[in-house]
């Protein structure tokens, strides 16, 4: 009887051990959690702020094709 008791004993052992290990895992899942958690709530607020005003004498047009070359017409290939 004593062998079985010494023997359940270290089952529940091992039981423990295992169980705290996943503990411990899912309080650092948990962590990791809470830290993309605030990381998303700072995103969001820095969204949610109004552009600041642009610098007064910056309002140059932005060059984009069509302001470069005007309006394009499809290029043809000589034959």
């Amino acid at each position: 009887m004593a062998d079985f008791l010494e023997q359940e004993n270290q089952v529940l052992k091992e039981e423990m051990a295992i169980m705290q290990a996943k503990i411990d895992e899912m309080a650092a899942t948990q962590a990791r959690v809470d830290e993309l958690t605030e990381l998303v709530r700072t995103l969001r607020a820095a969204q949610n702020q109004p552009p600041p005003p642009p610098p007064p004498g910056s309002a140059q047009a932005e060059a984009g094709p069509s302001n470069i070359f005007g309006r394009t017409a499809p290029f043809s290939t000589p034959q």
